[in-house]
């Protein structure tokens, strides 16, 4: 969602959970934009959401998402909106879109777009996860997934010890930019680590029922279409160089092997 002006002041010179996707991600542009709103430096330029449909709709769907889900889940998210410190370093916030107490998890609610790959969203979003956690004490994190509009699902994110150390090492050596008035320098993208460990029931989704009826129809057809080869092949006279008829024709090279191929 937007965030109030009581939100926008208790960030103010602070670097946020937000910004970490970016800084884990390399992304030059917006790591030296975020350095100049937080030592206050002029050139800083606020990014133009204006006309970002995905922006707008992932405000407007995020308190419904999480109203769903808690109805779903019948487990209060509470929290929402709140701006968390983290306990060690006053320089470091987060903004949370929720908490569930009932397993002590922070949760953010996500709305991208169908095209995007599950894992890849998991993964991307995983440092700012890795913040949230830390600063309000949590023991998991998740993501609630709103997948091209579709219902609300949750998505735990784990990572390893040695990617949320990485992860505070580069947010520390942000800070020590700031603290120097000095611009960052270009860092590398580092992936976080995904666990691919669930077992997945599929049968409910449209979508996997649609591709998985494509492509048994296609496999299909290919096993029907090597084994008419094959017979076609076996027809071919042995001192025959060539042979076609109803739309095909197969033809011999020097060395003795067959090649078919549709007629022109």
């Amino acid at each position: 969602m937007s965030l109030t002006k009581k939100q926008l002041e208790a960030r103010e010179g602070k670097i946020t959970a937000s910004f970490l996707p970016a800084l884990m991600s390399g992304d030059s542009a917006k790591i030296l934009n975020e350095w100049r709103r937080v030592v206050g430096d002029p050139g800083y330029v606020a990014e133009d959401l204006s006309d970002s449909w995905p922006v707008h709709f992932g405000s407007l769907i995020e308190p419904y998402a999480l109203d769903w889900h808690q109805r779903k889940t019948n487990l209060p998210l509470t929290r929402r909106g709140e701006v968390v410190d983290h306990p060690d370093r006053p320089y470091f916030c987060c903004t949370l879109d929720a908490y569930r107490e009932a397993d002590h998890t922070v949760i953010d609610c996500k709305a991208p777009g169908q095209w995007r790959k599950i894992d890849e969203v998991v993964a991307y979003y995983t440092p700012q996860m890795i913040a949230q956690a830390a600063c309000v004490g949590a023991a998991k994190a998740a993501l609630l997934i709103v997948h091209g509009g579709s219902e609300p699902a949750e998505y735990p994110v784990e990572w390893t010890p040695e990617y949320e150390v990485e992860v505070w090492r580069r947010v520390d050596n942000f800070h020590a930019h700031v603290e120097s008035l000095t611009p960052p320098v270009e860092l590398p993208a580092v992936a976080a680590p995904v666990k691919r460990l669930k077992i997945v029931d599929m049968t409910d989704s449209s979508e996997w029922a649609a591709q998985a009826g494509r492509w048994l129809q296609a496999y299909g057809a290919a096993q029907t279409a090597r084994d008419a080869e094959k017979e076609l092949k076996a027809l071919v006279p042995a001192d025959a160089v060539k042979a076609f008829g109803a739309g095909i024709e197969i033809t011999r090279n020097r060395a003795g092997s067959l090649s078919l191929r549709e007629s022109k």
